[in-house]
C-alpha cells in the first residue's frame, strides 16, 4: 500500500504544481485568488503532505471507505480541493456535489488519472436530489457546512454510514495589552474570502480603550478599500445599519457603527458582548476584560469555536476553560498546519476505517 501512496503524493504535487503555473482561478478576489496559489505552491514544494499522511496512518492497519460522498461549502474553494485530494490520498472511490467548482474538479480527476466511476462530480442541488441514488453505494460522508445540510444528512443517512461532520465553528481575536497587531495583518485574517470560512474571525477583544479607539480609527479609515462583498451581504449589512443608525441619532456614541457604501464592510465598537449590536459582516470591536468576554463567547457558542488569533501575552489566561481549538499569533489564522490537529478537510484518520488484528495469526 506504501508504494501506491508514495505514487499517488507525487501526483497530487505534480497537480498542484499544475494548479500554480497555470494560475487555476479559486476567487474573483484578487487577495483570496493570490493567497489560494501561495498555499497550494506551498504543499507542493514540501513534504506536509507525506508527513500528514506518516503522523495519523503511519504503521497502522486501516481500509479506505468504500464510495466517499463528499459535501462541502464552497465558501472556502481550497477545503473542496482538499477533500477531493484526502480522498484520492487513501484510495477510496469518490462522489463529490459540486456547484461553482466543477469545471476545474472534471480537470483535476482527469490530471490524478481517475476514470468517471472512481470521481463522481454531482451537482449541489440538494433541493430536488434523490437522496436514495446520492447515497448509493455509499459508506462514508464528509460533510462540511451549515447546520441545514448537516441536519438533511443525519435524517436521511442509514445508520450504517459514518458521518464525518465539520460544523459550522466560530473564530475571533483577542488583543491583550496596548500594542497593535500591523493592521495588514489584521485585514488579512478578516478578509480573505471575505470572512465566509470557519476560521475568519467575527470579533475583536480588547482590554485597553485607548488601544481599542486607535483601531477603530484605523479600521474605518480602511472600510471603503476593502473588497466589495457580495450583493446579499452588502444588502443584510445596509438593512442593519440603518436601524443601527436610528437607535444611534436617539443615544449619541463616540464610536457609532460604521457602513461603507462602497465595499459593503462594516465596524461596530461596545464596551460589552452584545451580538444584537453586531453588523452581519465585518469587524465588532469589543472593549472589556478579556476573560470576562471569552466566558460570555464561550456560552454563547458552546461546542462551536476554532481558532483565537492573539497579539499579547495569553499566560494569565486559563485557555482550556474557552472551548478554542487553536491558539495562533494574528496574521496567521488562515495559514492552519497541515498537521495540526483540527486542520479542517484534511483528517485522514477521520475519513479511513482502523483494522484491529489479534491472535498469532499475523505474525
Amino acid at each position: 500500500m506504501m508504494e501506491q501512496v508514495v505514487t499517488r503524493i507525487a501526483n497530487i504535487q505534480k497537480c498542484l504544481v499544475d494548479c500554480v503555473s497555470e494560475q487555476w482561478q479559486f476567487s474573483k478576489d484578487s487577495a483570496t485568488q493570490a493567497f489560494c496559489l501561495s498555499r497550494l505552491a506551498h504543499l507542493s514544494q514540501s513534504d506536509s503532505i507525506k508527513d500528514k499522511f506518516e503522523q495519523e496512518l503511519g504503521g497502522r492497519n486501516w481500509r479506505p471507505p468504500h464510495r466517499l460522498l463528499i459535501v462541502v461549502s464552497e465558501n472556502d474553494p481550497l477545503g473542496t480541493l482538499e477533500a477531493l485530494l484526502a480522498a484520492y490520498l487513501i484510495g477510496c472511490k469518490i462522489r463529490i456535489k459540486s456547484r461553482i467548482s466543477t469545471l476545474w474538479l472534471q480537470v483535476l480527476r482527469q490530471r490524478l488519472g481517475l476514470s468517471d466511476d472512481e470521481c463522481q462530480i454531482r451537482e449541489w442541488d440538494s433541493q430536488s436530489q434523490d437522496d436514495s441514488q446520492i447515497l448509493l453505494g455509499v459508506d462514508t460522508i464528509l460533510l462540511a457546512g451549515g447546520e441545514t445540510l448537516i441536519r438533511h444528512y443525519r435524517q436521511v443517512a442509514p445508520a450504517n454510514i459514518k458521518l464525518v461532520e465539520l460544523g459550522p465553528k466560530i473564530s475571533g481575536m483577542a488583543i491583550i495589552g496596548d500594542v497593535l497587531p500591523p493592521i495588514d495583518f489584521l485585514l488579512q485574517d478578516f478578509c480573505l474570502f471575505q470572512q465566509q470560512v470557519c476560521s475568519s474571525p467575527r470579533f475583536i477583544l480588547l482590554d485597553k480603550p485607548e488601544c481599542a479607539d486607535e483601531l477603530y480609527q484605523q479600521l474605518k479609515a480602511k472600510l471603503d478599500t476593502l473588497s466589495v462583498l457580495p450583493d446579499t451581504l452588502r444588502l443584510q449589512q445596509m438593512v442593519q445599519y440603518q436601524n443601527f443608525k436610528f437607535t444611534q441619532f436617539l443615544n449619541k456614541t463616540a464610536f457609532p457603527a460604521c457602513y461603507s457604501g462602497t465595499t459593503g464592510w462594516g465596524l461596530t465598537y461596545q464596551t460589552e458582548f452584545n451580538l444584537t449590536q453586531w453588523l452581519p459582516v465585518g469587524f465588532q470591536l469589543v472593549v472589556a476584560p478579556i476573560a470576562e468576554s471569552l466566558g460570555k463567547i464561550k456560552q454563547q457558542w458552546a461546542g462551536q469555536l476554532q481558532t483565537l488569533g492573539y497579539q499579547g501575552e495569553l499566560r494569565h489566561l486559563s485557555l482550556n476553560s474557552y472551548s478554542f481549538t487553536r491558539y495562533c499569533p494574528i496574521g496567521s489564522m488562515l495559514l492552519r498546519p497541515m498537521n495540526a490537529a483540527h486542520d479542517g478537510f484534511f483528517m485522514l484518520s477521520a475519513l479511513v476505517y482502523f483494522i484491529n488484528q489479534e491472535g498469532d495469526g499475523f505474525a
